[in-house]
């Protein structure tokens, strides 16, 4: 018994008689949940020997299910900034789904504003506005260098069911604050070309000096709570 268990072992490791059956799944992973992005709009591509088993659009969500006896799969996709970017998974007999981040950034050259804040002495300046039904919100952020790093100052008013809400708020920005900030607005400046599945839009203005970029977001992914959010209620 013990001889013909290791025979099987060794067919499965060096042939193509043992095979997943994985489901690729479009996955927003920052926040740990299932994408508003169907997995046939990101429109990935398996680059590694595999088999298609099943692949439909019948219902809200579509699926698609291969076959592979790969130790890796590599695949090639579109993140909601339609950035071509690729992944690899490492593949174990117990593999069956495997997650796309849609929130995905690629990283790209550029000199954003913040850097050229932080170099110049000069503030960064983000208003941010967007509404639903019920509420309407005003956000104006500005971040202002100084000789031992930036601080960030932020105004906020909201309006909810005829009532409202301001807050104002001065924090220290460290090293890894700042880092982030300049992911941040690398993201915010891919929104005006990103997928659009939602309403009504978030609008961003993001200033240096006398230059002004207008940005539109209808992505649904809110970077806004990823990086500024998280920021402001840990200081809180």
């Amino acid at each position: 018994m013990k001889k013909i268990l290791l025979i099987l072992i060794l067919i499965c490791s060096n042939s193509m008689f043992c095979q997943n059956t994985i489901e690729l799944i479009a996955y927003d992973c920052i926040n740990d949940r299932g994408s508003n992005r169907d997995i046939s709009e990101i429109k990935f591509e398996i680059l590694t020997k595999h088999k298609v088993i099943s692949q439909t659009t019948k219902s809200k969500f579509d699926l698609f299910r291969f076959q592979s006896s790969d130790n890796e799969v590599k695949i090639e996709y579109n993140n909601i900034y339609n950035q071509k970017t690729d992944t690899t998974f490492f593949i174990t007999p117990k593999t069956q789904k495997l997650f796309l981040c849609v929130e995905k950034m690629k990283d790209y050259e550029i000199e954003t504003f913040i850097e050229k804040s932080l170099e110049k002495k000069k503030n960064w300046k983000l208003k941010l506005s967007g509404g639903s039904c019920f509420v309407f919100t005003d956000t104006e952020i500005k971040i202002i260098p100084n000789k031992n790093g930036a601080i960030l100052k932020y105004k906020y008013a909201e309006d909810r069911n005829g009532k409202k809400i301001k807050e104002k708020k001065e924090i220290k920005l460290d090293k890894r604050d700042l880092d982030n900030l300049i992911i941040f607005e690398k993201k915010l400046r891919l929104l005006n070309s990103a997928m659009r599945r939602c309403t009504p839009a978030t609008y961003y203005y993001l200033s240096y000096g006398n230059e002004t970029i207008e940005i539109r977001d209808q992505t649904c992914v809110g970077i806004f709570e990823e990086y500024l959010s998280k920021l402001i209620e840990r200081n809180n």
